[in-house]
């Protein structure tokens, strides 16, 4: 059904440093590549904050923003959290997900979408006021609030030919 890699991808990675969180699921190994028209690394705050533009890329999955915001832990040595924000889009294959705002919690293992979040694969999509993606669980959790429900759009296979 939607699978939400999500933000998974990203923090599969290997990046300078070694940073623990970016290499501690199964799946993606290859190296992630980050572009932005700006970066910003504040050490004492323990931020690395990209700006503008921002792709961040590995093998086939890409990752689309406004803003990247990596948190790192208290020794600055891994991984608390990576928030994406502003038109965020991710894309691999034919799964794609949208929102406002995009954070990968890496302690807790989980992917949270936030600002009118969409996941599409194929023909089938899911949407609600937020939408939770539990990684080791694979697990996902779409919730509505008010009178903004959770929609969804399955297309059955024999539709499809």
């Amino acid at each position: 059904m939607i699978i939400m890699w999500l933000l998974a991808n990203l923090a599969s990675a290997q990046m300078a440093g070694e940073l623990k969180g970016l290499g501690e699921f199964k799946g993606k190994k290859g190296p992630v590549h980050i572009t932005s028209q700006r970066l910003e690394a504040e050490y004492e705050k323990r931020l690395i904050t990209f700006i503008g533009d921002v792709v961040a890329r590995q093998e086939d999955f890409v990752l689309y923003a406004d803003r990247l915001i990596l948190f790192l832990n208290d020794k600055g040595e891994g991984i608390e959290k990576i928030v994406a924000q502003g038109k965020v889009r991710l894309v691999q294959g034919n799964r794609k997900a949208t929102s406002h705002e995009a954070t990968y919690y890496h302690e807790e293992g989980t992917v949270v979408l936030q600002g009118e979040p969409e996941v599409r694969e194929g023909d089938n999509w899911v949407r609600g006021k937020r939408i939770i993606y539990y990684i080791n669980e694979q697990k996902s959790v779409a919730e509505g609030e008010g009178a903004q429900r959770v929609t969804i759009t399955i297309i059955p296979r024999e539709a499809k030919k």
